[in-house]
């Protein structure tokens, strides 16, 4: 493995050759000294984007400033890119969007010795990501074009108006939103959020509509490794030889959602802030938007709210993952590979973790993220427990550090059973959870991939959604 040193001079050796296209502009822009970034909003702190500017300064001895554009859908970003052609460096599409940009040459390759190190940041010393990895493989298989950010799950998110104490009462609640049919049939008027995402929402109308089949291929949800059910699951994502069928099976859900005043509101991001101030409504939500709401990091300590909570449906859901990519349109081609070194750094990384609220793609990082938020002391002991012990103990079982702060989030160690379970679950989708009396197990075997349908089938999509919206 390359020492950092040695892929940062490697990438440096290239700036005499890239350096003609860093001339100045008509109008006097100097973009070797300008990072473009086009992100998702709310996905990655100024303090992470300072911290570049003055990492980029110790690396290279040159100032650079980030200019960071926010966007709401994939759909927004691609047509920024294929059709007006803006120059941003760096941009941060979900895997199905990075795989059709791949296949329109709208993506540079990373830099060869970056990609090594961001592939060995990602798999871990002993492939402990390879789930990860698999699934990142499916879309760019060589990691070519990809650099892994954040994933996570599509889930339904609530809010639990009772006592968490009382678990028989808490796991009632939750089997009520255990189905993506509590966002139809079972939703009562005006009171659901839908994703204004055509592939998000016509995938969760597919998996409403497949219940019953989803339901007997997998045994009544008991079997998710058996084929028929991964067969079936599957179909949902791609276009499969009856999309025909598919899309007007979706059109034909989501019209009648609608027309039965299901929906509250169709949103993208300002749907999770809604939901904050307006928690008797529910809804579909990515674990990125379920992190967000239940842990708020915008005061000097994180508040939790206990009484959200997230389910991925019993039928099926999909794991997505965000990366980070360079657009063919890139002006700052090696200010841009930089930043992928930097943003996978494991200390970066939990930087971004802790204020995007879901899962790095960094397995260190989500290592170092657990043992934060449950250290293994805590799988067995109270705050309370926690409290009686001498600073000296403390220090010892490595919960204080000599200066007297706490390792640990002694906040969410206050939390309640239910409540950190469930959090546990959404930020951490390939473990097994238990947390006192609650257990989750890991979605991921009833989770499918978003795959790229071909510009025919997201044409017709994107008309089918214009049609239901109207």
């Amino acid at each position: 493995m390359k020492t950092i040193k040695k892929i940062i001079v490697s990438i440096l050796s290239f700036v005499m050759v890239l350096s003609a296209s860093f001339v100045l502009t008509a109008c006097g822009e100097d973009r070797s000294a300008i990072l473009r970034l086009y992100v998702p909003g709310e996905y990655i702190s100024q303090e992470v984007v300072s911290g570049f500017e003055a990492w980029y300064y110790e690396t290279t001895g040159n100032k650079i400033t980030v200019e960071k554009t926010e966007f709401d859908t994939n759909e927004t970003m691609y047509t920024m890119v294929a059709t007006k052609h803006v120059d941003y460096d760096v941009i941060c599409p979900s895997d199905y969007m990075l795989e059709r940009m791949k296949n329109e040459g709208l993506l540079l390759k990373v830099n060869n010795d970056v990609k090594e190190e961001v592939v060995a940041r990602v798999l871990g010393e002993n492939n402990e990501n390879q789930n990860l990895f698999d699934i990142v493989s499916l879309f760019d298989e060589n990691f070519d074009y990809t650099v892994p950010y954040m994933w996570g799950t599509m889930g339904i998110m609530y809010y639990y108006n009772n006592d968490l104490s009382n678990k028989s009462a808490v796991d009632t609640a939750d089997q009520a939103k255990s189905t993506w049919n509590a966002l139809f049939d079972n939703a009562p008027a005006n009171s659901v959020y839908m994703k204004d995402s055509y592939r998000d929402t016509y995938t969760v109308a597919l998996l409403k509509y497949y219940y019953n089949e989803l339901q007997t291929a997998s045994n009544n949800f008991t079997n998710y490794d058996a084929p028929a059910y991964k067969e079936l699951l599957n179909s949902i994502f791609v276009k499969g030889d009856n999309f025909s069928t598919k899309i007007s099976n979706a059109q034909n859900t989501l019209n009648t959602q609608k027309n039965t005043n299901k929906v509250y509101k169709y949103e993208v991001d300002d749907g999770k802030d809604d939901l904050i101030t307006n928690n008797t409504k529910y809804g579909m939500f990515w674990s990125c938007d379920a992190g967000y709401i239940m842990a708020d990091f915008s005061g000097e300590e994180v508040v939790y709210s206990e009484n959200f909570r997230y389910i991925v449906p019993e039928e099926g859901s999909n794991v997505w993952v965000d990366a980070f990519c360079i657009p063919k349109y890139a002006k700052n081609t090696t200010a841009a590979n930089l930043f992928m070194l930097y943003i996978t750094d494991p200390d970066v990384a939990f930087e971004c973790m802790d204020y995007a609220g879901c899962t790095s793609a960094v397995y260190q990082t989500t290592v170092d993220y657990y043992d934060y938020l449950l250290p293994e002391y805590f799988t067995t002991h109270s705050m309370d427990d926690f409290d009686a012990l001498s600073d000296s103990e403390k220090i010892d079982l490595e919960l204080m550090d000599e200066d007297g702060e706490y390792t640990f989030d002694s906040i969410f160690a206050s939390c309640s059973d239910a409540f950190k379970a469930n959090y546990l679950s959404l930020m951490f989708p390939n473990k097994d959870i238990t947390v006192g009396a609650y257990t989750i197990n890991s979605p991921l075997s009833r989770c499918g991939i978003m795959r790229d349908l071909g510009t025919d089938a997201n044409n017709q999509l994107a008309i089918m959604w214009a049609t239901i919206k109207r």
